[in-house]
């Protein structure tokens, strides 16, 4: 029975090694823990517990008279079984969750954003002296002194109310990037309409409720008779922080880092990280730590292979998740359509598809649509307008696609202001 029992013990520790280590060993897997890997290295362990339970129970007397000393064996032999796990998980070359190390780069913020009761915007000298020095071009460098990303000035002039006026929000799509300047799709409503006044609040790297801050601090200015919001899938997540940009980071060599100072823990919670740790884990390219007892688990291979248990674990609840991110962008969604009722501006809902929503739409996507049927807001898709190949370029649309859009968008707000109805907007969905 004692080397049955042992034979057991060694075959249960190898299997779990093997659940541990398949993606080495198998030709054609994906790294990573997934079930199956987590069944077996659960029924190794299972195997190596029985074995151990079996050796004990084999002997009454010993167990009879050294309770005490059976207990320290199967502790020893458990705590040999995880050190000898965590050795060949680090003679392997696996790497943990997180760095064990974070390489010293010192990267600090550069001081172009802040975030403020009107959302998050870019400081107008910070960003006039980053231009002039090289460190951003292009649509980067167009911003008025409220700190958006417009040529004009957010000054009422005496004419206004005999001019059509529009007002743009969304994210890094309706600013323009990766189209060339003077080409965005906002410019081609601009060139289309060279009497109509139009403000542009879009930020990238925010979200439904970033437009909700802007038209509330904006809107009573402009009053707007026409309020247009670029609608991107990336809203549900970001819509669970209160506000959040992107950052810009640099270390001394003169690299610059693109990061967000807010991450989700498991529970889709936003933790907002010390800047330290911002700055040293995503600058080295790692996301960082939501706790201390995070960090030092991951540290480790086996914490690593409980996080990423947990990691699984919780992913089977991802509808849940995006149920909370669907409830957060309904309440910006419904905030956003009774702010602009109450300045009596009609809200338009540019639908942006991803890339791969352009063949074949997605849960988010058509989630947006429900939401906006249900809130009746009135939106407009341009799908049928796009080219996945052509139009899109790093997950944003190029020159093309900004003029496909455009021309379509033009045409649409032309019509409205003929009779100040979206009837005769070709292509709207009106709920």
């Amino acid at each position: 029975m004692k080397r049955t029992s042992r034979f057991l013990l060694v075959l249960g520790i190898l299997i779990a090694l093997f659940g541990a280590g398949i993606d080495y060993l198998v030709p054609g897997t994906s790294p990573g823990l997934n079930l199956p890997q987590l069944l077996i290295i659960a029924a190794g362990a299972a195997l190596a517990l029985g074995a151990t339970l079996l050796r004990r129970a084999s002997s009454q007397r010993r167990r009879a008279s050294g309770r005490g000393k059976s207990i320290l064996k199967v502790a020893l032999v458990t705590l040999l079984t995880l050190l000898l796990l965590e050795f060949i998980l680090a003679a392997w070359g696996r790497p943990t969750y997180f760095p064990r190390q974070i390489p010293s780069i010192k990267a600090r913020e550069l001081p172009w954003g802040f975030c403020d009761e009107l959302g998050c915007r870019k400081r107008y000298e910070a960003v006039v002296d980053a231009c002039a020095a090289g460190y951003l071009t292009g649509v980067r460098c167009v911003i008025n002194r409220d700190g958006f990303g417009d040529t004009d000035e957010f000054v009422v002039g005496a004419d206004f109310p005999q001019r059509d006026r529009i007002l743009m929000m969304g994210d890094s799509y309706t600013r323009g990037f990766f189209a060339d300047v003077g080409k965005s799709f906002v410019d081609a409503i601009e060139g289309a309409m060279l009497e109509a006044i139009v403000w542009n609040v879009s930020e990238p790297g925010t979200a439904t409720n970033q437009a909700v801050l802007s038209f509330n601090g904006i809107a009573p200015r402009l009053k707007p008779q026409l309020s247009i919001l670029g609608f991107y899938m990336n809203d549900f997540p970001e819509n669970l922080v209160p506000k959040d940009m992107s950052l810009r980071l640099i270390d001394d060599e003169g690299k610059q880092y693109f990061v967000k100072r807010f991450e989700y823990d498991r529970w889709g919670n936003a933790v907002d990280l010390p800047e330290h740790s911002v700055n040293a884990y995503l600058a080295a390219g790692a996301r960082p730590p939501v706790s201390e007892l995070e960090r030092i688990l991951g540290s480790t291979h086996l914490g690593t292979l409980a996080l990423r248990a947990l990691d699984f674990a919780l992913g089977l609840n991802e509808d849940e998740s995006f149920e909370r991110q669907t409830s957060e962008t309904r309440k910006y969604l419904r905030q956003l359509r009774d702010a602009a009722a109450a300045l009596d501006s009609q809200l338009l809902i540019l639908l942006i598809p991803q890339s791969n929503d352009v063949n074949a739409p997605d849960r988010s996507y058509r989630t947006a649509r429900q939401l906006f049927d249900e809130l009746r807001i009135p939106y407009l898709e341009v799908r049928h307008l796009l080219d996945a190949a052509t139009d899109y370029v790093d997950f944003h649309w190029n020159n093309l696609g900004h003029q496909k859009v455009g021309a379509y968008l033009s045409e649409c707000v032309t019509a409205f202001f003929a009779n100040k109805n979206l009837v005769d907007c070709e292509g709207v969905v009106l709920p």
